[in-house]
């Protein structure tokens, strides 16, 4: 018998919270089991005894209960909130306030809810609901969008009449259409599961003298997003950024050859520098006299891993300032993804990304969004051409 999902449903205080007594109800119909945590504001809206009726389960609502005694918690080594946070496959917020969503984007963890998803390695739905003045605030705005770069999935409120007496958007989305979003992330949660992939992310450094080096812009943002994404649909995955985790091209090289036989799948974003120094001197190079620099090309790390693992699939990144007339597949790749990194809104360092993807005979354009979406419907895309 497979084991039930796990919803974790993060209840915060605005009105739209009497509505989770049913909303757990459909879920619960579904099949997913339901554990509630409960803002203190939300408790004015519904009461914590009526979802543990629904649930079956404790409702949390305090970060530190009465009577807390921490040595409990270094004599058992069991804390509530990271309990939750690892038996939870989703976390579902509903509904969101703007005080939460400004919580959440700026990573504050002041009770039960917020550091439950802080802790949690499971994919985040945020369902808002406010007076359509508020929704419309451009601080508001701004915590949305850096949610969204930090891979959590927002679902809009909807327009409608409003328990303020406006009438505009901020009205939560049905409670149906909820629940068939998080069926569908499941779903999708499980999609990689049993699939190895390496990713490799960042720039790279090559010396031109003791404290000297070339590199390039590259953030590693998007192989991140990429890593994060494929993770949550079940994925085991290897990161592999950049300076952290290697340093030179060579150092890459080394790394990708160690661990390529091991993995189905390789999406290899990192930002190779194409010259390194033929020589890099010891010491500091004097600044007092002009000096020359020899640059020497280094070996394509893309075109070696198939030598190291004839069965992978590799998704290659390139790079361009201004995108070709004609798209091609790059030599040891099965598939290319292009960006131009001459656009100051997308790319290097950018919190966005657009970029064409290029199968055997299949192009597709994937528009600007942040680089977590980006990532979400690159693995879409790959996913449909090669059945996973």
């Amino acid at each position: 018998m497979l084991k039930k999902q796990t919803i974790v449903l993060g209840v915060s205080g605005g009105i739209a919270a009497y509505k989770t007594v049913d909303l757990v109800k459909l879920l619960k119909k579904q099949g997913f089991d339901v554990f509630v945590v409960l803002t203190q504001s939300a408790t004015n809206f519904v009461k914590p005894a009526q979802l543990r009726r629904v649930t079956g389960h404790k409702v949390y609502t305090d970060l530190f209960e009465p009577k807390f005694d921490y040595r409990k918690i270094l004599t058992k080594r069991k804390v509530e909130h990271i309990e939750l946070a690892d038996k939870a496959d989703l976390i579902l917020i509903v509904p969101a306030t703007a005080n939460l969503l400004a919580k959440l984007a700026h990573g504050i963890a002041d009770d039960f809810l917020t550091t439950t998803v802080l802790a949690t390695r499971a994919p985040v739905m945020i369902c808002p609901a406010m007076n359509s003045n508020m929704w419309q605030h451009p601080a508001v705005k701004d915590n949305l969008s850096r949610l969204q770069s930090l891979g959590y999935q927002i679902i809009n409120p909807v327009a409608g009449m409003l328990a303020c007496g406006y009438e505009g958007l901020g009205r939560l989305e049905e409670l149906r259409k909820i629940v068939a979003a998080v069926a569908d992330r499941l779903e999708l949660n499980t999609s990689l599961k049993n699939k190895k992939i390496l990713v490799t992310a960042g720039p790279t450094r090559e010396s031109i003298d003791s404290v000297r080096f070339i590199t390039n812009l590259s953030s590693g943002k998007m192989g991140a997003a990429i890593a994060a994404a494929a993770t949550r649909r079940g994925a085991k995955v290897r990161l592999l950024l950049g300076p952290k985790d290697f340093t030179t091209g060579k150092d890459l090289l080394a790394l990708v050859k160690k661990y390529a036989p091991r993995f189905d799948l390789v999406f290899h974003t990192a930002a190779v520098g194409d010259f390194r120094p033929e020589c890099s001197r010891r010491g500091k190079i004097s600044s007092h006299k002009p000096q020359e620099l020899r640059l020497e090309t280094q070996v394509k790390i893309l075109a070696q891993i198939k030598k190291f693992n004839p069965k992978i699939t590799v998704v290659g990144f390139k790079a361009e300032s201004g995108l070709p007339k004609k798209f091609s597949i790059q030599p040891g790749a099965d598939a290319t993804v292009y960006n131009d990194v001459s656009r100051k809104d997308i790319g290097f360092g950018s919190e966005d990304n657009e970029v064409i993807l290029v199968l055997p005979g299949y192009t597709k354009k994937i528009r600007k969004a942040p680089k977590a979406k980006v990532a979400i419907a690159l693995i879409d895309e790959l996913s449909r051409y090669y059945h996973w």
